[in-house]
């Protein structure tokens, strides 16, 4: 069993002992019309207690089956939790909220996922990890079991962009069978209705530090006659979407810094005169682009800085130390200052350049040489406004609340 470094110290057998009523186990499924395979998975999840010994409850969080399932589920002993919101997370989050285990284990209905094999993951839990995530990549996928496009493209580019954004390290982000405390997950507020949710559990357990393992499992073909629920480019995009909403800078200032500095040397170099690289002649018009990158760049950084403020406010994730440093320095005041110096530079350009044009009888000109002054002088003009304003703005999420 190969287990990934824990966010916390891991201390063995850090749960206390479970009182004499306590359920240690809930094994949640959300199920809609799941009438051809809920069956085996309830029985295969009901042997495993049984023969761990375990104290433990099966839970099916109904999501409006028309096919009987409900009825399949309570004559197998599984309680049944009518989920009226739709969506895969939706059911799962009522699952969860119905779940009376110390611990839960979750995993589809369609009999992908072995239930039969979650002591590895009940043994992790009982050491002190928090979340438990399956890796079926390390498990082994039968043939048929993920299509291809899957296997080889949306969950290796979607794990390795988590493991990027959020400095977790989790081979296998949408895995279906995992195991959580239940009092660690529900901290987190978990609330994306659809696919997403599977997402959304890893990121906001890795932003709040939980102790996140992970541990090899299995994924066999599903026993349904029907196709998944899973809609590969739609449920995709909604992964990468919460990905990318969850991590701003790699969405705004990374990027941002990047236009920004490549535009801004680019200006700079082209500001005495045309160049060439190689057979490549750069002018005006090169000139022109980089200012357009200098302007977009600085837009997205100032878009990290007002989202990452807005994330601790709204409680999406605490404030960093690097952030309280760049929030206390960056006071409206210093942003007006600074922002009003580039401001006049940029409209003394152009007083300087209407002067010119001026002094010919507003005739013609060489544009040319009057572009590497007006060229700067709209950048500086545009940076300068947007720092000030972006102040304010940061100075208005800043406000006291009733």
């Amino acid at each position: 069993m190969a287990a990934q470094p824990a966010f916390r110290a891991q201390v063995p057998n850090a749960q206390p002992p479970l009182a004499a009523d306590e359920v240690e186990l809930s094994i949640v499924m959300p199920c809609l019309n799941e009438a051809e395979t809920i069956a085996a998975c309830i029985i295969k999840a009901n042997a495993f207690l049984e023969s761990h010994g375990l104290s433990g409850e099966v839970v099916i969080a109904d999501n409006g089956s028309t096919d009987g399932s409900q009825h399949i589920a309570e004559s197998l002993g599984a309680r049944v939790v009518p989920v009226p919101d739709r969506g895969y997370g939706a059911a799962l989050i009522g699952g969860i909220a119905a779940a009376r285990g110390r611990y839960i284990a979750m995993g589809d209905a369609d009999d992908s996922y072995d239930f039969g094999s979650l002591m590895p993951f009940v043994e992790e839990l009982r050491e002190g990890a928090e979340l438990v995530m399956g890796n079926r990549f390390q498990g082994g996928i039968a043939p048929g079991a993920m299509p291809p496009l899957h296997k080889y493209l949306g969950n290796p580019v979607l794990s390795l962009l988590g493991r990027v954004f959020f400095d977790v390290g989790i081979g296998d982000f949408h895995c279906g069978l995992r195991a959580f405390r239940r009092d660690a997950i529900r901290r987190l507020g978990l609330a994306a209705p659809g696919m997403e949710f599977a997402s959304e559990m890893v990121v906001k357990a890795a932003i709040e530090k939980l102790d996140i393992r992970e541990v090899p499992t299995t994924l066999q073909p599903d026993g349904r006659s029907r196709p998944p629920h899973l809609r590969t480019w739609r449920d995709g995009w909604r992964h990468l979407r919460f990905l990318l909403t969850y991590a701003p800078k790699w969405l705004f200032l990374y990027p941002g810094l990047a236009l920004a500095l490549i535009g801004m040397g680019v200006m700079i170099g082209l500001a005495p005169g045309d160049a060439r690289i190689g057979g490549v002649e750069l002018g005006v018009h090169t000139m022109i682009f980089a200012a357009m990158a200098v302007l977009m760049g600085s837009q997205l950084v100032g878009l990290a800085v007002m989202a990452r403020r807005y994330g601790v406010i709204a409680g999406m994730w605490p404030e960093t130390g690097v952030m309280r440093a760049v929030r206390n320095w960056f006071t409206v005041e210093r942003a007006c200052l600074a922002g009003g110096a580039m401001l006049a530079l940029g409209l003394g350009g152009g007083i300087t350049a209407t002067s010119i044009w001026a002094s010919s009888g507003f005739g013609a000109l060489d544009p040319t040489a009057l572009m590497r002054l007006t060229i700067p002088s709209v950048v500086l003009a545009c940076v300068g406004l947007q720092t000030a304003v972006t102040a304010f703005f940061i100075g208005l999420l800043d406000q006291p609340r009733r």
